[in-house]
């Protein structure tokens, strides 16, 4: 990224987040001191993060949605308040274009920054603080912002067309026309928020990890944003597992393992009590049949001998 353009507020939040400061934010992404200190002292003011030695930053909290943009400051999209139950992060995309691209031919009459890696195989270039790699088929995205929603689906959505944005402003930057792409995302992570289970464990310090049949971490606690995160790479599992905390969340989570196998054996001997009973009125109607079947003999006698 070159000096003169400017970065959201909540890229500059999230670069502070994964450990960046300032100062390497503005050699990195190659951004105005002046520019960058403007912005530093917006997430100041809201509370955002905070100096705790020198070069050593602290992440308070998360910009909220802005209605309105404020005068002079910059524009910030992302809904990042922790009112919204998932957080979703990691994604790298791959795109891929029906027909190979020259991104030398395009790169040698713009003014984008780039860098040739992989043995002078690959371009790379930042965009809008994204680190991207022009491959010979497409390009790779590495996506170092975060997305909240109230599901793993409209996260993605939301990610998705961030995504199909940036690759637009691209092509066009580039005097490329538009042309119709696949995308696929190598990494990609889905966080319910503010977890129960996650702060349990979060708060004796132990760790959680579950693997899957072919050995691979499918579901696991994080806590590295300090908002107890219970964590997978699936939006599906993910919210497949929302949809159970929510369940539980309804009964107060009473309804627990013990609980069930209680409520059965219950039934079960409720069921054994109306059986013995079932058993005993059975009987009973037998009884009752014979000695019905005995009396209406005892009747026709007596009404021979009337006779």
């Amino acid at each position: 990224m070159r000096g003169g353009d400017k970065m959201k507020l909540v890229q500059v939040l999230s670069l502070i987040k994964s450990g960046l400061s300032p100062a390497k934010i503005s050699k990195v992404y190659k951004i105005n001191k002046s520019t960058l200190s403007r912005a530093v002292g917006k997430l100041i003011k809201a509370g955002c993060v905070e100096k705790i030695g020198y070069g050593v930053w602290e992440f308070k909290k998360d910009l909220k949605e802005v209605s309105k943009r404020p005068k002079g400051s910059m524009e910030v999209k992302s809904e990042t308040s922790f009112k919204k139950q998932i957080r979703g992060h990691a994604f790298v995309w791959k795109i891929e274009f029906a027909d190979q691209i020259l991104w030398e031919k395009y790169l040698k009459r713009s003014n984008l920054t780039n860098q040739l890696i992989c043995r002078g195989k690959v371009f790379r270039i930042i965009i809008n603080g994204r680190k991207t790699w022009l491959t010979k088929k497409g390009m790779i995205i590495y996506e170092p912002i975060d997305f909240f929603g109230r599901s793993s689906f409209q996260v993605k959505g939301t990610a998705v067309f961030e995504m199909d944005q940036l690759v637009k402003k691209l092509l066009k930057k580039l005097k490329i026309k538009f042309r119709p792409y696949k995308f696929t995302t190598s990494r990609e992570h889905y966080a319910l928020v503010k977890n129960t289970l996650a702060k349990q464990y979060n708060d004796k310090k132990e760790k959680l990890f579950v693997y899957g049949e072919d050995g691979g971490v499918w579901l696991w606690v994080d806590h590295s944003h300090g908002v107890h995160e219970l964590e997978t790479k699936d939006p599906k599992i993910n919210r497949q597992i929302q949809k159970w905390y929510n369940s539980h969340k309804k009964t107060n989570f009473e309804v627990t393992p013990e609980f069930v196998l209680k409520a059965i054996n219950q039934n079960t001997k409720n069921l054994d009590y109306h059986a013995e009973n079932m058993r005993s009125h059975v009987e009973a109607v037998k009884q009752l049949s014979a000695g019905v079947q005995d009396l209406v003999k005892v009747i026709g006698e007596l009404k021979k001998q009337n006779v």
